[in-house]
């Protein structure tokens, strides 16, 4: 006996006919014949009593009438159960994020999930490109932000925006105010004094390339891994710097730096959120992915992002 047999047990009494029952479960009439004959040799008693007007059940098979009808709903109950509790997001998190973004996501993210998914535990990290990339792929964190041109094998990527990179300098008494529309030719980062990161990693491998394919030197003042002493130098007039929208907005909004958009050639950079391949995101990391999506698209309403959000991206992606 089995559930299948069970379903067209009931459809049969149901219908009050074999016939009808068939049409009903879209199977042969013969197939479903036999389907209950080897239920009667099973249970070794007729279960159907068979006349011109149809059939109806017998008392053995009133009996597994009523049984069977409770075994299937159970049936469904336990496996709605099951899919429910599969979907409920519970559980812990982990995302990276760059330091351009960490300071705008990071307490967005916290308050959202904290309100919407209360059983999720979020683990917020800030890390440097590179190691966003190396993270991922080896499945360190569920989820991380990065700017990368060279996708691994190991990662699932949805393109979130492109953005444009800006020569950043302090603002200096006199100076027209900045709207943030300006532009600048790479030229111009070989006249001034540059802080750089320390080590490679997306901006700086792109001032490198392009210095390089101009046949020019860039004058690296100074190098460092901290965003905020990077962002401490050009404030205080020291040096310039090549970063993304997000890295330098408060202070454009008080006013402190002027920023202008790097052009001839463009510098632009695709930003990506990534998962480790090897591991399918569960209900609370597809949940927490979306609460992530959502906030880049309001930070770009925001002026925050700049650049262009990918057209092509679902708003929730299932793999």
């Amino acid at each position: 006996m089995n559930i299948r047999q069970l379903r067209y047990f009931i459809s049969i009494v149901d219908q009050g006919s074999v016939s009808s029952a068939a049409r009903v479960l879209h199977i042969a009439q013969p197939a479903l014949s036999q389907h209950i004959a080897n239920l009667e040799e099973e249970l070794t008693t007729e279960l159907l009593v068979r006349s011109s007007r149809g059939v109806k059940p017998t008392k053995a098979g009133e009996v597994l009438y009523h049984h069977a009808r409770k075994i299937v709903a159970q049936m469904k109950q336990a496996t709605d159960d099951v899919r429910k509790e599969a979907d409920t997001p519970r559980g812990e998190v982990s995302i990276v994020v760059p330091p351009m973004l960490g300071v705008h996501i990071a307490p967005l993210i916290l308050e959202r999930v904290n309100e919407k998914y209360p059983e999720v535990e979020l683990r917020i990290m800030e890390e440097l490109g590179l190691n966003v990339k190396e993270m991922i792929e080896n499945s360190r964190v569920d989820l991380g932000i990065l700017a990368t041109r060279d996708k691994s094998s190991k990662a699932e990527y949805l393109h979130l925006y492109t953005e444009p990179l800006y020569l950043v300098s302090r603002r200096r008494a006199g100076d027209a105010p900045c709207s943030g529309t300006e532009t600048v030719d790479v030229e111009a980062l070989f006249s001034v004094p540059l802080v750089l990161s320390q080590q490679s990693h997306a901006v700086r491998e792109m001032v490198e390339e392009v210095s390089e394919r101009m046949g020019r030197t860039l004058n690296l003042r100074v190098t460092t891994e901290s965003t905020r002493l990077r962002l401490s130098y050009i404030r205080s007039g020291v040096t310039s710097g090549v970063l993304p929208w997000p890295s330098f907005d408060a202070l454009w909004r008080r006013g402190e730096i002027s920023a202008k958009r790097l052009v001839n050639p463009d510098l632009i950079r695709d930003i990506y959120l990534a998962w480790p391949r090897n591991q399918p995101l569960n209900a609370a990391s597809r949940a927490v992915r979306q609460e992530m999506l959502d906030i880049c698209d309001e930070l770009y309403d925001r002026g925050i992002i700049r650049g262009t959000l990918s057209i092509g991206r679902a708003e929730d992606q299932n793999p």
